[in-house]
């Protein structure tokens, strides 16, 4: 399935494309939740504080290219630099910028393997950071195209860099 068929299909539903093959999935737990919306806000306010770019909510839809395929994923939350946006309104349907930043909270059910995959897809795909973020084990990891770039306790803070330059929050506080 591409991803026009996908969107026709799908848009609006709990799903995302991987390579041709759509995987439907469970709406998130409400501390999964909490997590997603502590970090999507930090970044938001910090992007428009320097009018940086756009940050975007959990269930957007993004269209991501690889050597391997097409996929259409949904990150927890997401960021793109304002240079990398079209002039006047953003797309419709699901977005063909891959962003520069992505947030993926580890869920209790989430297998190492699973979350390793959708990291190294979007890596492929553009992405320049992926910040894994798993409150069960209550640590960050940033992840950038040459591998794991960082494993962040709760004592320690999270960086923006390079994509959001100067952005700092303490990992606890993301995690509460």
């Amino acid at each position: 399935m591409s991803a026009a068929e996908f969107e026709r299909a799908y848009l609006g539903k709990r799903a995302e494309l991987w390579r041709g093959e759509v995987r439907e999935y469970m709406p998130a737990g409400p501390k999964h939740g909490k997590v997603a919306l502590n970090i999507g806000a930090e970044i938001r306010a910090y992007a428009r504080q320097g009018n940086l770019g756009v940050a975007f909510a959990a269930e957007t839809g993004f269209i991501v290219r690889t050597p391997a395929g097409e996929s259409v994923l949904a990150p927890d939350a997401a960021f793109i630099r304002r240079e990398r946006l079209p002039e006047g309104d953003l797309p419709t349907g699901f977005c063909p910028i891959v962003p520069d930043l992505v947030v993926e909270v580890v869920s209790p059910n989430d297998s190492e393997t699973t979350v390793r995959e959708k990291v190294n897809e979007w890596l492929a795909g553009g992405v320049s950071v992926v910040w894994v973020v798993d409150p069960q084990r209550r640590i960050v990891e940033v992840w950038t195209p040459d591998g794991l770039h960082q494993s962040l306790s709760e004592d320690d803070d999270l960086t923006g860099e390079p994509v959001l330059p100067g952005f700092r929050a303490p990992v606890r506080e993301l995690l509460e």
